[in-house]
C-alpha cells in the first residue's frame, strides 16, 4: 500500500502527529493524519515533536495542551517501531527519493534559535525573581542582574541580603590577641565593608524615595524600615568606616590609641544594638515572614 505522504510502496501504518506553536494570545496548529510508511513517520515525529517541545508552551491555552500534544506524538512513534522499511522495490520509485515538505514544519535551525532565546529569557526570569538560590550558585550573576537603583522587591531583596552577609563578616569574633594580629585581621575584612557601603548607599536611596512617596504611613513593615532600620545601617556604617581608618593610622597601640579603640568600639556596640532592636522588632510584627 502506498504511503499517503510519500506514496512509496510498502508496509505502512495510520498515526496521527500533531503540532502546537504558542504565539501567547494566539497559537497555531499542524496536523498530519494517514497511512505512513516507517521514514515518514519518523520524519513527521522528529520534525512536530520537536517544534511543539521549543515552541509550544508559550500560551495559557498553549501550556495545557503542549504536553497532551508531546504524549501522543511519542506514543504514535513507539505504536509504529514494529514496522518494517519500504522494500528494495521502493527504490525504484522517483517519489520517493525525494518527500515533500512536511505542512506547517519549521526549521531545524529556527527551532534551535529561538528555542536558545526562550530558555535564556526563561531562565533569567527564573534567576532574577529566585536571589538567595542564585546566589549560592552564581554570586557574580546576582550582582549582575540586581546592580543599580532597587526598582523591585527582588533587587530589595538582594541589597539586604549581602548587607547583613557584610555585617555577619564584619562582626565576627577576633581570634587574634596582640594588637597586631588584631590590626591584619580587622584590615582583611575590608572588602566586605567596602561592599557594605555600596550596598548601604544603595538601600538609603531607595529609602528616600519611598519617603517622598510616603509608603510607610500604612504599611508596619515599611515603617519599621524607614524610621528604624535606615538610620541604624547609617549609624552602623558611619561607626565602622571611622574604626577602619583609625586601625589603619595605627599600626602600634599606645595607651592614648587605645582610649580611642575602646570609644570607637563603644559607639559600634551601640549601633549593632539598634539593628539587633529593629531585627526584634521586625519579628514581633511578623514582617520577617
Amino acid at each position: 500500500m502506498p504511503c499517503q505522504l510519500c506514496g512509496t510502496e510498502g508496509p505502512v501504518k495510520a498515526v496521527n502527529f500533531r503540532q502546537n506553536i504558542g504565539m501567547l494570545v494566539a497559537r497555531r496548529s499542524a496536523t498530519i493524519e494517514g497511512e505512513l510508511c516507517r521514514p515518514c513517520i519518523g520524519r513527521v515525529f522528529r520534525s512536530y515533536t520537536f517544534t511543539t517541545l521549543v515552541l509550544g508552551w508559550w500560551g495559557t491555552i498553549s501550556l495545557v495542551l503542549t504536553p497532551l500534544i508531546l504524549i501522543s506524538n511519542i506514543a504514535q512513534y513507539f505504536s509504529s517501531l514494529g514496522l518494517s522499511e519500504p522494500g528494495i522495490s521502493a527504490m525504484d520509485r522517483p517519489i520517493a527519493a525525494t518527500p515533500p515538505p512536511l505542512a506547517g514544519a519549521v526549521p531545524f535551525k529556527i527551532n534551535i534559535t529561538v528555542g536558545a532565546i526562550l530558555v535564556c529569557i526563561g531562565l533569567g526570569i527564573v534567576a532574577f525573581n529566585h536571589v538567595e538560590a542564585v546566589e549560592k550558585i552564581a554570586p557574580g550573576l546576582n550582582a549582575t542582574l540586581h546592580q543599580g537603583p532597587i526598582t523591585d522587591e527582588s533587587d530589595g531583596e538582594y541589597v539586604g541580603m549581602q548587607i547583613w552577609k557584610d555585617i555577619g563578616v564584619l562582626e565576627a569574633d577576633i581570634k587574634s590577641k596582640a594588637w597586631s594580629d588584631i590590626r591584619k585581621e580587622l584590615l582583611a575584612r575590608e572588602p566586605s565593608l567596602t561592599d557594605f557601603n555600596a550596598q548601604n548607599k544603595t538601600f538609603q536611596e531607595r529609602l528616600v524615595v519611598e519617603r517622598n512617596a510616603n509608603l510607610g504611613a500604612g504599611d508596619v513593615c515599611e515603617n519599621l524600615a524607614l524610621t528604624e532600620l535606615g538610620p541604624a545601617l547609617k549609624d552602623y556604617g558611619a561607626a565602622m568606616n571611622e574604626m577602619f581608618a583609625f586601625i589603619k593610622s595605627a599600626p602600634e597601640l599606645t595607651s592614648e590609641k587605645a582610649t580611642a579603640v575602646d570609644a570607637l568600639a563603644d559607639r559600634e556596640t551601640t549601633s549593632v544594638k539598634e539593628l539587633q532592636a529593629y531585627i526584634q522588632h521586625n519579628r514581633s510584627r511578623g514582617c520577617n515572614k
